[in-house]
Order: C-alpha cells, then sequence, then structure tokens
C-alpha cells in the first residue's frame, strides 16, 4: 500500500466537509444506526466501484505513453491545482462555506436535504452517502500514487478498499459509538470536530500547499532523474 494513498486518506477522512454535515444531521435522528449503515456502505460501494475504474484507466493510459511520464505528468498537473486551491483559499478568491458556529455544522448542507436527512428513507440515506463522497483532487491523487505501482487488479481494489475505508473513517466511527454506545456518538463527533471547524480555513490552505509542494517536487524528478 502507497504510503501518500495512506496519509491522502487519513487527510480525507478528517477534513471537515459536507460529509460531516450530513452525518451530524443523520446522528440526530431518532434511530440513526440504520441510516447510517445505508449511508457508509451506498457510499463505499460507489467510491470504491469509481476508484478502480479510475486506477484501471490510469493503468491503460500507463501503458500507452509509458508508465513514469505519464505518473510524473500527473503528479505535477496535481500539485499545481493543489497549490492553486492553496492561493485561493489564502487570497480569498475561494470562498469556504461557513458555520454559525462548531456545533452547527448542518447548515453547510443544501436545505433540501438536510430536511430530508432529518427522517430519512434508506433510499435517502444512500444517496446522501454516495453525494457527499464524490471524488475530488485528493482522491486522485490518491488513485494516481496507487495505479503508479502497478498493482494487479485484487491488489489495486483492496488499496483502494483501505483508502475509501480511511476517508469514511469518521461515519464508521460514529456508527461504532452509535451500536456501542447509544446517544454519545454526536456529543464525541461535536467535541472532537470543533477545533477543527474553527480553523479549517488555515488547515486547508497548510495542507494544499504542502501536498502541492510534494507533488510538484516528486514529479519534477522524476521528469529529470
Amino acid at each position: 500500500m502507497s504510503l501518500e494513498a495512506l496519509v491522502l486518506g487519513c487527510l480525507s477522512g478528517l477534513r471537515p466537509g459536507t460529509s460531516l454535515a450530513a452525518l451530524v444531521v443523520l446522528l440526530k435522528t431518532a434511530e440513526p444506526r440504520r441510516p447510517l449503515v445505508f449511508f457508509i456502505a451506498a457510499g463505499l460501494a460507489a467510491s470504491w466501484t469509481t476508484g478502480l475504474l479510475v486506477v484501471a484507466a490510469f493503468h491503460g493510459v500507463d501503458v500507452a505513453v509509458g508508465g513514469s511520464t505519464f505518473t510524473a505528468v500527473l503528479d505535477i498537473a496535481f500539485g499545481a491545482a493543489a497549490l492553486g486551491y492553496a492561493a485561493g483559499l489564502h487570497r480569498g478568491w475561494v470562498q469556504l462555506p461557513r458555520r454559525r458556529n462548531a456545533n452547527a455544522p448542518a447548515a453547510d448542507t443544501p436545505s433540501r436535504l438536510a430536511r430530508r436527512l432529518q427522517d430519512p428513507s434508506p433510499r435517502v440515506a444512500a444517496a446522501a452517502g454516495v453525494g457527499t463522497h464524490l471524488p475530488g483532487l485528493i482522491y486522485l491523487i490518491a488513485l494516481n500514487a496507487i495505479a503508479s505501482e502497478r498493482p494487479a487488479i485484487v491488489d489495486a481494489g483492496v488499496q483502494v478498499a483501505i483508502y475509501d475505508l480511511l476517508w469514511f473513517m469518521v461515519p464508521l466511527a460514529s456508527l461504532v459509538l452509535v451500536i456501542l454506545r447509544p446517544g454519545a456518538a454526536l456529543l464525541y463527533l461535536e467535541a472532537a470536530t470543533a477545533w477543527v471547524l474553527r480553523h479549517d480555513h488555515g488547515l486547508l490552505v497548510v495542507g494544499s500547499l504542502f501536498v502541492g509542494l510534494y507533488l510538484v517536487v516528486k514529479g519534477t524528478a522524476s521528469l529529470v532523474g
């Protein structure tokens, strides 16, 4: 398993976002266990399938244009995108959705979705799990790192699954708490994320800057090496 993919999986799992907002709404329902299962299962299935398809596509291009060159070019492109995002956040060109306070992240979810998640059907919970875990830049960077090692299909599937489990670490931990300590999951989640929610802008700027610099340096070194 690529160390790069493991680090990015942890970053994705701990980063505040719309998935956290949806999760808090689900935890406030009268019986959160069932919708959480559908939320997690559907999200994991969709992201794993997408990830495996992307790794397979990277392999195809890898063969066509040369493995090391293609991977290095992607690293530089992804790194430049991450640096651009960091600069946009720092300069105010990119704005993050703001929350009134750390205990009300549900304000980030679209109002219609938030209302539907207050008493969700299995289908709504599943759709929320998929919709709040659509592949983004960090996921593509991780998939490129996995594909660069040219794993066999089974190995690739396992590595993508490990990344996805890290991405879903907060929902999975919440489900465990709901089962073992009903009523405590929401309190633990809010306590654990309060500091992150207050400092999300700075964390995203620093994280994007670090990832961007790492990828640009790594890709450039591969091209000139």
